[in-house]
């Protein structure tokens, strides 16, 4: 159930999670919470780009940079009932992920929201339908020369989850994290994304402040490039779109 002043609401917790913070970090130091183990096996790529994000704008991190970056405007469109109304937003983006010496992975992706509101103004309820309408984030990743495949997004309550297909024929469990490393306090909005095989993670995209990519150091050079290029996707998608 989504309430009015959601924006607000949010500053709060933040601002409350700042405040436990400041005895040993700071807000601009804040990081997802990952798994058990999983720093001491792979590699973080600190961010630019994602946040504070400027339109069009690459958003690279280590190697791997989002090139030809495409974003189609917020369209937003409300029909309107006898006693509640449909809002449903859209947001295209398209880019190619490059790295040198591997091949380019282009993707196309949509992230879409949909919500019905009842009541007035000043006593407002609307309600998260995304479920029916099918993924929030839907994305397609073709490596050079293979076959596209599809990252996909969805949100049930606060959670969202998902898989990645890849070329090599892994099915990847996509799933939101919500919380900080080194606190208690979770966050109603995801804090990063874990991309796995069952306990086996291989990626985890924080998106804090401006946030990290980790890749698990196993990984060939085809499998980080094309994982590096749903992370990029992971960047740029906004759970709060239609909010």
């Amino acid at each position: 159930m989504h309430q009015a002043f959601p924006a607000f609401d949010r500053a709060l917790v933040f601002i409350g999670l700042c405040a436990a913070a400041l005895a040993t970090t700071s807000c601009s130091t804040l990081q997802a919470a990952l798994p058990d183990d999983f720093t001491a096996r792979a590699t973080a790529y600190p961010v630019s780009g994602h946040s504070p994000r400027r339109f069009n704008e690459p958003v690279r991190f280590g190697p791997y940079s989002a090139l030809e970056m495409r974003e189609g405007d917020t369209f937003s469109w409300t029909l309107p009932f006898a006693v509640a109304d449909l809002k449903r937003t859209t947001k295209p983006v398209a880019f190619t992920l490059v790295a040198r010496g591997e091949a380019p992975v282009e993707v196309q992706c949509v992230t879409r929201a949909s919500w019905v509101g009842i009541g007035s103004a000043s006593r407002r309820v609307e309600l998260d339908v995304g479920a029916v309408d099918g993924p929030m984030l839907d994305c397609g990743l073709r490596m050079d020369g293979e076959q596209p495949q599809r990252l996909q997004l969805g949100r049930m309550g606060q959670r969202m989850s998902g898989s990645l297909l890849a070329p090599w024929g892994a099915r990847y469990a996509v799933e939101s994290v919500h919380g900080y490393a080194g606190s208690r306090w979770s966050s109603g909005t995801p804090t990063a994304y874990r991309v796995g095989l069952g306990k086996d993670t291989v990626a985890v995209v924080d998106v804090v402040n401006a946030g990290r990519v980790h890749l698990a150091d196993g990984l060939d050079a085809g499998q980080r490039v094309y994982l590096a290029a749903a992370a990029a996707s992971l960047l740029l998608l906004d759970p709060e779109l239609g909010e």
